[in-house]
């Protein structure tokens, strides 16, 4: 097993030039300072920001490039998924794979501020808790050990607060309140210990508690704390609290966790009968649609789901369908500013939401949709392109 690292951890910060931004951001100043700290926007994972106010549908066709960032990357980096930006104020903050590291990019420019390397492994998910940006790594290439690291930096310079070694490959992470709670394996383990949940103080990396036999059922945290489990060796989802890791129910069904509700008390999870919403309370079932799967967003009012070419919307109260609008390849659905951000093969569609008529489309291909302080952020691989109402 790993114990040290050699250079543990050690922030560098590195100022960089500049790339040439295609024009002046204008709305710098009247764009509220924007936020989206995790994939999915926040702990709920829903993709949808309610705080967005720029960008909406008499603003939409105003948008132009602003700049483009492709962050570094390294011949011998591991083959990972391009993990998606997040937006913390007027930081853009990326993995960068070139010598393994998290970087910060001004959300107004994309002037690159700082980089901080993180050690030898490979930096695989990001999140911000306040002014703390959380990375967890994998050891890709090692035949010998699944230690990973869960550390944190401070976001405006990225100097090192701290690093928690876990003997467990994080597969995924979610940051509630407080906690950071990690998902991970180890090839090398046998029986439960194979896999394990555990939960970490962000304060200072302090392991509070840890389960195995289990893993996240998703990267969603509910408003009041609450994150979904999974057994591996047998058909049950539990309900623990995320700062304490005790259960407040189980049920006997194994679900994948889609997104917590921001408004109504209940979750939406997957399994073999389809898309289910569950009181989170509880985990009674309150809707089901059978045979509906895919990736899905959610403002509270509607549920979106984009797969199996279309895009449907349901009621959040019954499951009712509203509408269906039929796609190619659909996928990364994103609600913010009064519209519905879809992917469509090579294309970014703008929708209304209310009706899944297009908007506004973007002829390039794109990866992740963020949208945070007036500012529309699509990749494509690792390329970050920016886009502002122009004026």
């Amino acid at each position: 097993m790993q114990l040290t690292r050699c250079a543990l951890v050690a922030a560098l910060i590195m100022p960089a030039p500049a790339p040439a931004p295609a024009a002046a951001d204008t709305h710098a100043g009247t764009a509220a300072a924007g936020t989206w700290s995790q994939d999915g926007y926040g702990a709920g994972h829903t993709f949808y920001n309610p705080g967005e106010s720029v960008i909406n549908s008499s603003t939409v066709r105003q948008l132009r490039t602003r700049w483009t960032v492709t962050p570094r990357a390294a011949a011998d980096s591991c083959p990972l998924a391009p993990v998606a930006p997040l937006v913390a104020g007027d930081r853009m903050i990326v993995l960068e794979p070139a010598g393994n590291q998290v970087a910060a990019y001004d959300a107004r420019t994309g002037r690159r501020l700082w980089s901080s390397s993180i050690g030898q492994l490979e930096a695989t998910a990001l999140a911000v808790s306040g002014d703390t940006v959380i990375v967890s790594d994998v050891a890709c290439s090692s035949q010998s050990s699944d230690d990973s690291n869960v550390i944190a930096l401070d976001s405006a310079t990225g100097v090192l607060r701290w690093d928690s070694l876990w003997a467990y490959t994080t597969d995924q992470f979610v940051v509630s309140g407080g906690t950071v709670v990690t998902s991970g394996h180890c090839d090398l383990c046998a029986g439960d210990d194979a896999h394990q949940v555990a939960g970490w103080r962000v304060a200072d990396g302090r392991l509070l508690w840890s389960r195995s036999g289990v893993v996240l059922a998703g990267p969603v945290a509910t408003r009041d704390g609450l994150v979904l489990t999974s057994a591996t060796a047998r058909e049950l989802t539990s309900v623990a609290e995320a700062a304490s890791g005790r259960v407040r129910w189980s049920t006997g069904i194994r679900y994948e966790a889609s997104a917590a509700d921001p408004v109504r008390p209940q979750v939406y999870v997957t399994g073999k009968a389809g898309l289910r919403a569950l009181d989170r309370a509880r985990g009674r079932t309150l809707w089901t649609v059978r045979g509906e799967t895919g990736e899905l967003a959610t403002d509270g009012r509607r549920v979106f789901v984009a797969s199996a070419g279309r895009v449907n919307a349901y009621d959040t109260a019954r499951g009712r369908l509203l509408w269906t609008r039929a796609l190619r390849t659909p996928s990364h659905p994103v609600r913010a500013g009064g519209l519905l951000y879809v992917t469509s093969g090579r294309a970014l569609l703008v929708l209304a939401p209310t009706t899944g008529a297009t908007v506004r489309s973007f002829g390039s291909a794109t990866d992740h949709v963020v949208v945070a302080g007036g500012r529309l952020l699509v990749t494509n691989g690792r390329t970050v392109k920016a886009f502002t109402p122009a004026g």
